[in-house]
């Protein structure tokens, strides 16, 4: 057990030096300027529960049945930031090998990075649901943590171990059918599609849960199983029983575990986009690379199981193809370091910007009539495009700003967390204080138009400094 502790500890010392001495944070005041920007986030996130539950809710007897619904989207919540710290480290090849230089078997070591996963997934759970917890906390006391124990905790832990389960298991049908070196693009695509059937089974499950907490029908939900032990026999019965299916699941996890193999480098070849031409060089590194492939194949999956279940949502999957805007400084390096230097800084800025900007359209193409297709009108579909190509300019700032490391893509998470905190908390802003549309607008152009000039002016000074045309 104690080299288990030692590699979790090395883990997450690894991560904190490797993210804490990058880009703009090599400054200890963005350090702690950030720091305690997220910890007031998080307090006013926390706060705005305890003031909308206590709005909402008087009666503490109501807050079980509220834990209960919670309980539900427990294990979809799970999956979900499981499967994204899972393909950050698929990615983290160089991190991986620094710990066969340590004295572990192949069990400690899986052990290890399980331990190391459950914490980055324990802080994840407690983010989106701590608004909850503190107005559940707030109103009924001290006593509500029986029922944030049933309903949230064990189900969390027990929640990823399964998960951890399903990833071995799939590892090792891929390894038996020899498509081990696809594992980069097939895993995150059934992670993925296994989030969304998994959405889709919760939403029809909230209802009928609550109907049950007030006592209005009989339904069993396999997530609520220990709330329903410690309703029936009190919370050690229960606490009890998620130890045991804890020891289980942990053996089956190191029963699970395949041999270490390593991923391909480089997925499909791509037909040249835009001849010879240095613009069509750039959108074919940006297409070409494996997380692009994959995340617009699970843009236009989602998309049309979204269409097939009939739920009526604008195109919010496009999110995720601005993500890939936080590696683009670095992934063109090489493209920058041997372009011709004629170029001034918007046009060096535009050939980065522009293929992101591009394969965007080519996912908002199918995924706007999709989504139009099912009753959603064109103006909030292009409102949300125009979200996604402003986040695509913010995040290609947060990457210039906080240049994710090869084979450490844990880095990338400091700047996607920046950028998010930036616009969520400008957006949640305004819709709190009741601003009309048109301001949010107004407003998300002006950091839109901000983070262009800023990576402009950025990219500039940092190629200069690198070729040492300026003092430091």
């Amino acid at each position: 057990m104690k080299s288990v502790l030692t590699l979790t500890g090395f883990l997450s010392l690894f991560l904190v030096r490797r993210i804490l001495r990058r880009g703009a944070l090599r400054l200890a005041v963005v350090r702690w300027g950030l720091a305690g920007a997220a910890l007031l986030a998080f307090a006013a996130f926390c706060a705005f529960g305890i003031v909308t539950l206590r709005q909402l809710i008087d009666d503490p007897a109501l807050l079980v049945p509220l834990l209960r619904v919670a309980g539900t989207a427990v294990p979809m919540w799970v999956l979900a930031i499981f499967t994204v710290v899972r393909v950050l480290f698929m990615k983290s090849s160089d991190l991986v090998e620094l710990t066969f230089g340590f004295p572990l078997t192949n069990r400690a070591r899986a052990l290890g990075f399980m331990l190391f996963e459950a914490m980055l997934v324990g802080v994840g759970v407690t983010v989106i649901l701590g608004a909850l917890v503190s107005g559940a906390l707030s109103i009924g006391g001290i006593g509500m943590l029986d029922d944030v124990v049933a309903c949230l905790v064990l189900p969390t832990g027990v929640s990823y171990l399964l998960a951890s389960v399903y990833y071995l298991l799939l590892e090792r049908i891929l390894l038996q059918f020899r498509l081990a070196r696809l594992r980069a693009f097939l895993v995150p695509v059934v992670l993925a599609g296994t989030l969304i059937a998994l959405a889709v089974a919760v939403s029809g499950q909230s209802e009928r849960v609550l109907f049950a907490a007030i006592g209005e029908d009989e339904y069993f939900a396999p997530q609520l199983l220990f709330a329903d032990l410690a309703a029936a026999h009190g919370l050690l019965a229960a606490v009890g029983v998620g130890l045991v299916a804890v020891a289980l699941l942990v053996v089956l996890v190191c029963s699970a575990t395949p041999r270490q193999f390593d991923p391909t480098r480089r997925f499909a070849r791509v037909p040249r986009v835009l001849g010879s031409s240095e613009f069509g060089a750039y959108v074919l590194a940006h297409i070409r690379a494996i997380e692009t492939l994959t995340v617009a194949g699970l843009v236009f999956a989602g998309s049309y199981a979204l269409f097939v279940a009939d739920i009526r949502l604008p195109p919010f999957l496009l999110i995720a193809v601005t993500i890939q805007g936080a590696y683009a400084y670095v992934s063109t390096e090489p493209l920058r370091a041997c372009g011709p230097r004629r170029h001034g800084p918007v046009r060096r800025y535009l050939l980065v910007l522009g293929p992101q900007l591009l394969a965007l359209l080519v996912c908002a193409v199918p995924a706007g009539i999709l989504s139009a297709l099912t009753g959603i009108g064109w103006g909030e579909i292009f409102m949300v495009i125009g979200f996604c190509a402003s986040n695509t300019v913010v995040l290609t700032l947060a990457g210039i700003a906080f240049p994710p490391e090869k084979g450490n893509p844990f880095s990338v998470v400091v700047g996607v967390a920046v950028a998010a905190l930036v616009t969520g908390t400008l957006l949640l802003g305004a819709s709190l204080l009741g601003l009309p549309t048109w301001f949010s607008t107004v407003m998300l152009l002006v950091v839109t138009a901000c983070a262009a000039a800023l990576s402009a002016i950025g990219m500039q000074k940092i190629e200069r400094i690198e070729r040492h045309e300026v003092v430091v």
